[in-house]
């Protein structure tokens, strides 16, 4: 069995139960990005053949992403407290504000533009991910999509706006 579809075998036979551990164990951290990272973390593994139990690998690593999520918003929390009040009065931006102002408004009339040059479908996809906050999972289910079709298209999207604004074509 090549690599390829190993990984492809293993990911729809355990993806539901992984989705379930990573839900019910960080239920503040979105499970899908957890099983995803997990599933990449394997795929960048340099030997994984030498994995004896790749199920039980990728639940070893959404337990540490989850437990490294944890650690990191522990000392956010104990560094940026919300009680603690941050003065940003006398931080200056490089930028005049107007000329600050000006220049955000040219890239959103840019963004904006580009947007509008994409298909429907596209466009759909990537506000609803982008402004709505949908996952793409959520999308998927919403238009009746494949979910690697979703990302396709918010990564097209995303691509093609950036290009824009840097005044470059696709």
């Amino acid at each position: 069995m090549s690599k390829h579809r190993f990984f492809e075998t293993l990911f729809r036979h355990h993806r539901l139960e992984l989705l379930s551990f990573a839900n019910s164990s960080f239920s503040q951290i979105d499970a899908e990005d957890l099983v995803q990272e997990a599933y990449l973390r394997l795929l960048q593994h340099p030997d994984s053949a030498t994995i004896q139990n790749p199920r039980a690998y990728l639940y070893k690593i959404i337990a540490n992403l989850g437990f490294d999520y944890h650690r990191h918003d522990k000392v956010h929390k104990k560094h940026f407290d919300s009680d603690t009040e941050v003065v940003f009065d006398n931080v200056h931006s490089p930028q005049p504000e107007i000329a600050a102002h000006l220049d955000s408004q040219q890239i959103l009339k840019q963004c904006l533009q580009a947007l509008n040059e994409l298909p429907d479908v596209y466009r759909h996809v990537f506000l609803l991910h982008r402004f709505d906050g949908k996952s793409h999972s959520e999308i998927a289910q919403a238009l009746n999509l494949p979910q690697r079709t979703v990302e396709r298209y918010c990564a097209k999207a995303l691509a093609h706006c950036f290009a824009k604004s840097v005044g470059q074509d696709l």
